[in-house]
């Protein structure tokens, strides 16, 4: 059976295949390093985001505007905002993220008129994502990350989650400070908001629903009652990436929000998320995560790796 695919019909939506972080805690910090090959589809989630360049360089596609960051570079990215990074001349680079439940920044309420939270939703056509960090900032950004990872990954007492929000808290009001008199935001290019053919949004959310069955090109046309070389050649020219890619970045994204947030055997999430072949699965992991399953379930816990898509 076809689906209508009417122009107008995904407007104003956000594709529930792009969202990230699903099981999530109220609080994380984790460093990033991204490399080689990788790159990723365009996300969005209902976290909100600090994005820290540590080294390299890359570049930043947040909704319709385009980013090329380098080291001290700071991003604020709201909760149902499409974004990605991608490496630039594949030369690696590393970041600090942090990605946290808005309600924390409301856990501690002053009456002096202020939102600390008013980076993330008010802003004007002008607005920049991007905030230079220089001193003393960066000296204070130092400080906040260190103790924040420290509580993160470390503290087991019931002062951790207090002393997070007192970090948080103090940290955000430091970037409404710098923010308040940051250099607008300048055009790079003619890149507009990003907007998914229906037909390729369609597509997203079918594989969305059913990544861990048997999924072929044939079965997501038929869903959509299109041809299958016209949905093949469509869907790689609107999102980068061909169906097979895709299917895949969903599968394996799964598995590692799986390995993160449960305790669930790696054999039990390869048949889960839709591999018969769990030393199949287990090389596909490899080759994005640049680990294997197991060992990426040991890593520290402030510390995720991408390589590959």
């Amino acid at each position: 059976m076809g689906v209508n695919m009417n122009e107008g019909s995904l407007q104003g939506s956000l594709p529930n295949s792009l969202k990230t972080f699903q099981g999530f805690e109220p609080f994380q910090i984790f460093v990033n390093r991204n490399e080689g090959d990788w790159r990723m589809p365009f996300e969005w989630h209902e976290p909100l985001e600090i994005f820290y360049v540590k080294s390299g360089r890359g570049q930043f596609y947040i909704d319709d505007k385009v980013y090329v960051f380098e080291p001290d570079d700071l991003f604020v990215i709201g909760n149902r905002e499409l974004h990605k990074s991608q490496l630039i001349d594949h030369e690696p680079f590393e970041v600090l993220v942090i990605m946290f439940d808005p309600e924390l920044a409301k856990a501690v309420q002053v009456e002096d008129g202020m939102d600390p939270l008013s980076l993330f939703y008010e802003r004007d056509v002008g607005f920049s994502h991007c905030l230079k960090v220089r001193e003393p900032l960066r000296s204070k950004l130092s400080f906040a990350f260190e103790r924040l990872q420290e509580e993160h990954e470390g503290g087991t007492d019931s002062y951790s989650r207090r002393t997070i929000v007192s970090h948080l808290q103090w940290l955000l009001v430091e970037l409404n400070r710098a923010y308040r008199g940051n250099t607008p935001y300048i055009r790079l290019d003619n890149h507009s908001k990003v907007h998914f053919k229906p037909v390729v949004a369609g597509a997203m959310e079918f594989i969305n629903e059913h990544y861990n069955e048997d999924l072929h090109l044939d079965r997501i046309a038929g869903y959509l009652g299109v041809n299958p070389s016209y949905l093949s050649r469509v869907f790689k020219q609107n999102s980068g990436f061909s169906l097979v890619e895709f299917i895949t970045f969903k599968r394996v994204w799964r598995a590692k929000e799986m390995l993160l947030y449960t305790n669930r055997k790696v054999t039990d999430i390869a048949y889960e998320i839709g591999y018969n072949n769990v030393t199949h699965f287990q090389w596909t992991f490899k080759k994005m995560f640049g680990v294997s399953p197991s060992q990426y379930r040991k890593l520290p816990r402030g510390y995720y790796r991408l390589q590959k898509y």
